[in-house]
C-alpha cells in the first residue's frame, strides 16, 4: 500500500479511535456517572431530605391552574379531584383555562363555577396555545402561589400541602411532585417506568444538591411573582419557568411525598409524537440560551449533566455506532461492542414489531430507549431548522385512574 494510502487509513483509524473514546466517556457520564452522583448524594441525605423545608404552618393562597383543550372525558373528575384535597377552601381557588376547547370542556367547568365559587374559568378563544393561555391566567391571579398541573393528574389529598410548604424556604421559588404514570394500558410500560423510577431518583439527588432541573410539567408550585411571560409559541412552558426561577436567584425542589397519578401515554405512537415535541421544545430553548447563568455555576453543571448532553444523546449514538464499525479490524474489543450495539437495536426493531417482546423487560427497555432516541433526534432537527407553533394537540386519553385516597 502507498504511504499516502497508509497514512490516510493510520489517521482515520485515530479519528474513529478518538471518537469512540469520547463519545463512550461522554454517554457514560450523562447516564451513568451523574445519576449515580445523584442517587448516592439522595442516600446520603435521605435523613433530612425534607424536614428543614417543612418549617412553616401558615397556609399560602394557591390557585390551580388547569389550562387544557378539549378534556371533557377527563375535566368533570379532575374537578371533584381539585375541590376534595386538604388544604385550606378560603386560600384555595381553581382556574380552568380553556384553550379553543371545542367540545364540552367550558360546558363542564361553568357547571362546576355554579356549584362551588372557588372554581373559576378563562375561556380562551381560538386555540393559540398553552403558553399563551397561562400568560392569559396569571394576569388574572392574585394568590401567593400558582400550581400549574395538567387536567388528567390526579392528586392525593395531601398532595399541594407537602407542595406549597416547601415554599418556606425563602431560598426555594418552586416545587415539584412525584407524578406516577399509571401505565398499564399502554403497549411499552415497562420501558417507562424503568426509566421514570431512575429519573424521580435523579431529581431527588439533584434538589438537594443545587436544584432540580426542571419541574414536572404535570403538578408543580411557583410563587406568582415568578412566573414569566413567556413567548407564545413556546413548547416547553415548564421548564423555561424553571430556568427564569433559577436565573432569578431561587432554587427548585423535588418533593417526593407530594404525589399525583396520571394516565400514561396509550400508544408508543403517542409517545413518538409526544417525544419529538419535547425535543422540539429543547431545541428552542438552546437556541434561545434560556438556560442557567454562570453566576449559578451549580445549576449550569446540572443543566449540561442531565439535559444538554441527554438532548444530544441520539447524535452521540450514531458517531459512536459509524466509529465502531470503522474499528471493527482494530481489535476483538471494538468487535464485540459494534455486535452488541447491532444486537440491541434489532432487539428493539423487533419489539417495534411485536408487542409481545415489547411487553418483556428486555424488548421493552431496547424498544422505549431506542424511540425515545429517534424521537429525540427527530424533534431536534425540527426545532432547530423548522419554526415550531405553541399550539397543542391533545394526546388521546385512557380510561380514568382510580385514584387512591392515600
Amino acid at each position: 500500500m502507498p504511504d499516502n494510502g497508509r497514512n490516510h487509513c493510520l489517521l482515520m483509524s485515530s479519528v474513529a479511535t478518538i471518537v469512540f473514546g469520547m463519545v463512550i466517556g461522554v454517554l457514560a457520564y450523562s447516564l451513568v456517572v451523574y445519576p449515580a452522583v445523584c442517587i448516592v448524594w439522595r442516600w446520603l441525605r435521605r435523613r433530612s431530605t425534607y424536614r428543614n423545608l417543612l418549617g412553616s404552618n401558615v397556609f399560602s393562597s394557591v390557585t390551580i391552574v388547569i389550562p387544557c383543550h378539549n378534556e371533557e372525558s377527563v375535566l368533570a373528575a379532575k374537578l371533584d379531584n381539585a375541590l376534595t384535597l386538604d388544604y385550606p377552601s378560603d386560600r384555595l381557588t381553581i382556574l380552568v383555562a380553556s384553550d379553543g376547547s371545542t367540545d364540552r370542556t367550558v360546558d363542564i367547568a361553568l357547571d362546576y363555577q355554579k356549584r362551588d365559587p372557588r372554581i373559576q374559568v378563562l375561556a380562551c378563544t381560538p386555540n393559540h396555545g398553552k403558553a399563551a393561555t397561562i400568560n392569559r391566567a396569571i394576569e388574572q391571579i392574585t394568590s401567593d402561589v400558582v400550581c400549574l398541573c395538567d387536567a388528567n393528574v390526579f392528586f392525593r389529598p395531601d398532595a399541594l400541602k407537602h407542595l406549597v410548604k416547601q415554599l418556606g424556604d425563602s431560598r426555594v421559588g418552586a416545587a415539584s411532585g412525584n407524578v406516577r404514570l399509571l401505565n398499564d394500558a399502554s403497549d411499552f410500560g415497562r420501558g417507562e417506568s424503568l426509566y421514570y423510577r431512575i429519573e424521580r431518583a435523579v431529581h431527588t439527588g439533584e434538589s438537594l444538591i443545587g436544584s432540580m432541573m426542571g419541574v414536572d410539567g404535570g403538578m408543580y408550585v411557583v410563587r406568582r411573582q415568578l412566573m414569566p411571560k413567556v413567548s407564545p409559541d413556546t413548547i416547553l412552558d415548564d421548564f423555561v419557568t424553571s430556568m427564569h426561577v433559577i436565573r432569578a436567584g431561587y432554587r427548585i425542589v423535588y418533593v417526593p411525598e407530594a404525589i399525583a397519578d396520571e394516565n400514561g401515554t396509550p400508544t408508543s405512537k403517542d409517545e413518538f409524537r409526544r417525544r419529538v415535541r419535547v425535543s422540539a421544545g429543547a431545541a428552542q430553548v438552546l437556541k434561545r440560551r434560556q438556560w442557567p447563568p454562570v453566576t449559578r455555576p451549580v445549576e449550569l453543571w446540572q443543566f449540561i449533566s442531565h439535559k444538554l448532553l441527554r438532548w444530544l444523546t441520539p447524535f452521540w449514538l450514531i458517531a459512536l455506532l459509524i466509529a465502531n464499525a470503522c474499528l471493527w479490524r482494530q481489535g476483538t474489543i471494538y468487535q464485540i461492542t459494534l455486535v452488541a450495539q447491532i444486537l440491541f437495536y434489532l432487539v428493539a426493531a423487533v419489539a417495534a414489531a411485536s408487542i409481545r417482546v415489547r411487553t418483556t423487560r428486555i424488548g421493552g427497555i431496547a424498544f422505549y430507549f431506542t424511540m425515545s432516541q429517534i424521537a429525540m433526534a427527530v424533534g431536534i432537527l425540527k426545532g432547530l431548522f423548522r419554526k415550531q407553533s405553541g399550539r397543542w394537540k391533545r394526546t388521546a386519553r385512557t380510561a380514568l385512574p382510580e385514584v387512591p385516597s392515600t
